[in-house]
């Protein structure tokens, strides 16, 4: 039986919610090689940098194919600069975990700012779930009614609450400038997560509800 967890409950609401899976069947592979070439040697601070820029797309299928069957979760970080409906890939970091979790390195939010000066600079944060085996019978029941859908659970959304709902991050959504954009990786498909967790802030409403509610 599923837990009855509020985040969980909200982790999936808000999932539904989201646009789908990113299409993946027109990409070159060499391309996609290219990214995952530079995944293998972006684990300094320095990062990897491209000869020439790829796209957000081959980028992000770089990225499935060298996560989709670790046992370890993995960061990996694109700098680049907004090209129409994609971005230019320039540069890219990144950091294995465990399990269950990875860190993000102060050097990598310390990237990010300074990269994100320019008002078309553009980020994307790319991180993989895992599937361990050793998961409970409710979860292979729920993602399969959510047609194996990736899932962000609420640390992710913080992250992209962090950097994407800030001052200057909602700023630029509104005039259409580069943004810092989040993708998660899991059961062989990279979805975009776009909304913050909502749970603080129904939380911050409920007290103004009870104030309310015990004024004469």
């Amino acid at each position: 039986m599923m837990p009855a967890d509020p985040k969980l409950i909200e982790a999936i609401l808000l999932a539904c919610l989201e646009r789908n899976p990113v299409d993946f069947r027109k990409v070159d592979d060499a391309e996609v090689n290219k990214v995952q070439t530079a995944i293998k040697r972006a684990t300094t601070e320095r990062g990897a940098a491209f000869r020439y820029p790829v796209t957000r797309k081959h980028f992000l299928c770089g990225c499935l194919d060298f996560t989709e069957h670790l046992p370890e979760e993995h960061l990996i970080v694109a700098y680049g600069h907004r090209y129409g409906n994609t971005t230019d890939i320039e540069r890219v970091h990144h950091v294995a975990g465990d399990q269950r979790r990875v860190v993000v390195p102060d050097y990598i939010r310390a990237e990010i700012r300074h990269h994100f000066h320019r008002s078309d600079a553009e980020v994307i944060v790319f991180h993989n779930h895992p599937r361990t085996g050793n998961e409970p019978e409710w979860f292979y029941t729920l993602k399969s009614l959510l047609q194996d859908l990736p899932i962000a659970s609420n640390d992710d959304r913080k992250e992209l609450q962090r950097h994407a709902f800030n001052a200057v991050g909602l700023f630029r959504q509104f005039f259409g400038q580069g943004q810092v954009l989040f993708y998660l990786g899991e059961s062989g498909f990279v979805k975009e997560f776009r909304l913050p967790p909502l749970l603080p802030f129904l939380e911050q409403l409920n007290p103004l509800n009870i104030q309310q509610a015990s004024k004469p």
